[in-house]
């Protein structure tokens, strides 16, 4: 897999957290797998924690790049990537992941291969491509990065929600070749949808350990509602931080965590004084936060799969969320309560996303272009949670005698890849990644 990170626990959040459950369902079934990623990582995976089936493979970057963009970056990245995966023998397919491989997807086409190339779409993230080197922008078939990485993909793989907005509606005109894109592959059975509780462990089990970080929790009023995703624009902080202070007159608390050591949070945000701030929480931490709430809130701009919220539902939590995306696909959980969105509001949505791309990752001042706008949208979610809390039973947390339905083990992620590869490109299984 041509992976930018490996850690489930580091601080960029979902897409390491899926590579990481991704790698473990491979392995499961016996698969060698390969991660290949940038050698100059904060993080790394703990020796402990693999399986003589997983192996890292850090590659060599140059160090000027640390100072580059993003992209610029990335690009790079996939170049040594390419020339790593040619000096392995034996893969049965190679499996790029989200912006981070996406050039990769596109170098490889050019090569003569019969192993497939996956994309794995985790966000609709479609960063600029002016730092890009003149040479990769003249290999890209679209003025897009991801959409040149789904039309030269042999499977591209994404949620059953984000190809359902990508038929609803026009996307804005940042977004309209990806969306196009999309669309194509489906047409042409290359497209793979796999939704968000086929990511999740079997068993989920944490226990309360020892921590400073849970006992400034205690000091938090009864009832809370948590918002459990990083705190920035895209996953909803604005929506929140407006929800938060009409909450106040009903005394009930808004909980959310910082980024480790406050770094990258909006000035505006930080000010907030509706909402009770944490400090960052370890994966184990952060479930105990879930299950003590009155419920989670995830009121994201976009998803591509909505982990944050599927986790929260198997949880057997109160998950109120945005039909947005990836979170199309938890409406059928008892205790999935969705704010329903108009197309019309699914459209604002996607163009206050198509903006922040520019500045991603934050930009408290396009946020506040759009709250007046998406008013309305605030009415609807401080009702939803109004409702929640104040439930006749007391609406706390869990939802009693709420049947949690077995997740087919077929549905899995790297089960559904491995069926869809024997199926289409004859291999009895897949070897390497």
């Amino acid at each position: 897999m041509i992976s930018w990170e490996l850690d489930p626990f580091h601080t960029r959040g979902g897409t390491a957290y899926a590579i990481r459950r991704l790698a473990n369902q491979f392995t499961g079934l016996g698969i060698e797998t390969r991660v290949l990623l940038p050698d100059w990582l904060d993080t790394r995976p703990n020796r402990n924690d693999l399986t003589p089936l997983l192996m890292p493979i850090p590659l060599k970057m140059q160090p000027e790049l640390r100072r580059g963009s993003r992209v610029m970056q990335c690009g790079e990245f996939c170049r040594a990537a390419l020339e790593a995966v040619e000096q392995m023998a034996g893969s049965d397919c190679v499996i790029a992941h989200s912006d981070e491989g996406a050039m990769f997807v596109i170098l490889r086409s050019r090569k003569r291969s019969s192993e497939p190339s996956v994309f794995w779409l985790h966000s609709l993230y479609d960063p600029p491509i002016t730092d890009l080197s003149k040479e990769h922008r003249q290999l890209l078939p679209s003025r897009s990065l991801l959409a040149s990485a789904v039309m030269t993909a042999d499977i591209v793989v994404t949620s059953a929600g984000i190809l359902k907005d990508a038929r609803e509606f026009e996307w804005p005109d940042r977004l309209k070749e990806l969306q196009k894109a999309l669309l194509l592959a489906s047409d042409e059975h290359r497209l793979l949808t796999v939704e968000s509780m086929g990511c999740l462990p079997e068993n989920s089990q944490s226990k309360l350990i020892p921590s400073s970080n849970l006992e400034e929790l205690k000091n938090v009023p009864s009832p809370y509602v948590l918002f459990p995703c990083r705190p920035s624009i895209d996953k909803g902080v604005g929506i929140f931080a407006a929800i938060a202070e009409r909450l106040r007159a009903d005394n009930i608390a808004c909980v959310a965590v910082q980024p480790p050591g406050q770094r990258a949070m909006s000035e505006d945000l930080s000010r907030s004084t509706s909402i009770y701030w944490l400090p960052w929480l370890t994966q184990d931490e952060l479930l105990v936060a879930v299950r003590n709430a009155a419920c989670t809130v995830l009121p994201s701009i976009t998803e591509g799969f909505g982990l944050a919220a599927a986790e929260s539902i198997s949880e057997g939590v109160a998950t109120v969320y945005q039909q947005v995306g990836g979170h199309h696909g938890l409406q059928a959980f008892p205790n999935a309560l969705p704010v329903p969105l108009t197309t019309s509001e699914r459209a604002q949505l996607y163009s206050l996303w198509s903006e922040l791309i520019y500045i991603y990752p934050d930009s408290w001042p396009v946020w506040t272009k759009y709250e007046v706008l998406l008013r309305p949208l605030i009415d609807k979610w401080v009702e939803a949670i109004r409702s929640v809390v104040h439930r006749a039973d007391g609406g706390m947390g869990r939802i009693e005698n709420a049947s949690f339905p077995e997740w087919p083990v077929e549905e899995q992620w790297g089960n559904k890849l491995v069926r869809n590869i024997q199926q289409n490109f004859g291999h009895e299984t897949v070897v390497h990644d």
